[in-house]
């Protein structure tokens, strides 16, 4: 019988095509990891993924350029090198949209982006099944073998997971929880159909020890500890606001931990886009947890020159300036955004025609990498519709043509 494959669906965002930094032996490269130009920027960026790695705390960055100059693609490629640390993204508008008070936003965003690494010891006994009834299981390696008396609650894990005699199961003891890993190899049968994981039986004793590891963020520690929601916020996400003594708590407790050797603090980073949206209190806030030992690194993103009320570069107070780090984004030059293009196509596995890719590059410089990215997505479409080979330059003015950027609702507009 021939199986066939169901093809996996991919979303791509905007930034799908991100996949670090560009770093090589601590340098940069032009083009690499989906990122290109802005070299000093992503040098600045490096240095700052040091200090995440180092779990330093209390540090705030400002990414500060034009409108599309890859602010947003650089906070992301750092996310993706930053492997064991949490990466918390949120736009500034949501401070202002959500019902409770700015400054308990902004405090539960910072908690997200702070990670508790919990060391536990459990018990387990793992191997493959050569006997089970209705009370009893019997298990071996290929050293030993025993028979466990199982109740009603194991049993029907065992029915949920439908282990059968010839699977691989491992038996978490503390939890009372059975796990299937696979099926013995001992049981290879060619009738056997779907993706079916063969193990060889395992070798040693069937009781084992292992450190597992499991990672939680601050605030998760608050909304469990939190009496008025309790844990059940966690699954609802409604954890309205969570009072400074229940924090104290948990900091206490996490402290107390840290000291036994039991968990391990991860400062993490909290990325804030549009970060001119902010108002001055929370600008203010953010400079009282500055001095915070639970405070995880803080990256504001903004295109902003100056404020509207008053003369505060980027929107942003000036002694709150005075505390950043500030890292500038350069505008792109044709050449950058050809290639940014070639990547996205890539990413995106669209063939397109090179005097077409000209033509979208031209569509950059004058409307922007967002409005060219949306075309290239339209332009696939229709050649899938028209069974052409590749994109045309004919099906982008075509695209353009139906779908209109800035420039030209404001002719349309005439104003």
């Amino acid at each position: 019988m021939e199986i066939e494959t169901i093809p996996l669906i991919e979303r791509l965002g905007s930034h799908s095509h991100i996949t670090g930094l560009g770093e090589n032996n601590g340098e940069v490269e032009y083009n690499k990891d989906g990122v290109v130009s802005q070299i000093k920027a992503r040098k600045a960026l490096l240095h700052i993924k040091k200090l995440v790695q180092e779990n330093s705390s209390g540090k705030i960055v400002i990414l500060r350029g034009p409108s599309g100059s890859g602010k947003t693609a650089l906070a992301l490629g750092l996310s993706k090198s930053l492997e064991g640390h949490i990466f918390n993204s949120i736009n500034a508008a949501e401070i202002h949209s959500l019902s409770m008070s700015k400054a308990e936003a902004l405090q539960q965003a910072i908690r997200k982006s702070v990670g508790v690494s919990i060391k536990e010891t459990i018990r387990i006994i793992e191997g493959e099944v050569v006997a089970l009834s209705t009370s009893k299981i019997s298990l071996r390696t290929v050293d030993m073998e025993s028979t466990f008396e199982i109740g009603s609650n194991m049993k029907e894990q065992i029915d949920k997971e439908k282990v059968c005699v010839g699977d691989i199961i491992r038996i978490i003891k503390e939890r009372g929880k059975i796990i299937k890993l696979g099926v013995g190899s001992s049981k290879n049968d060619p009738q056997l159909l779907g993706d079916i994981k063969f193990l060889p039986c395992p070798e040693g004793e069937l009781f084992k020890v292992e450190e597992e590891i499991q990672s939680v963020s601050l605030h998760d520690l608050d909304a469990i500890n939190n009496k008025t929601l309790g844990y059940l916020s966690l699954f609802s996400g409604d954890t309205n606001e969570i009072s400074s003594d229940v924090r104290d708590e948990v900091n206490d407790k996490v402290k107390k931990w840290i000291l036994e050797g039991k968990v391990e603090l991860k400062r993490g980073v909290l990325f804030i886009d549009e970060a001119h949206m902010l108002n001055i209190e929370g600008f203010a806030f953010l400079n009282k947890v500055l001095g915070d030992a639970y405070t995880p690194t803080i990256i504001l993103a903004t295109n902003k020159k100056e404020a509207t009320s008053s003369r505060s570069p980027f929107g942003i107070p000036k002694d709150f300036i005075e505390r950043c780090l500030i890292v500038p984004t350069e505008s792109y030059s044709e050449e950058d955004l050809r290639n940014i293009l070639t990547n996205r196509i890539n990413k995106e596995e669209v063939k397109l025609e090179e005097a077409a890719l000209r033509v979208l590059v031209d569509i950059c410089v004058s409307s922007g990498l967002r409005y060219a990215f949306n075309v290239i997505s339209l332009c696939e479409i229709r050649r899938i519709k028209s069974r052409k080979q590749k994109v045309e330059e004919r099906d982008i003015k075509r695209v353009c043509e139906l779908f209109l950027d800035e420039k030209g609702i404001r002719n349309l507009l005439k104003y």
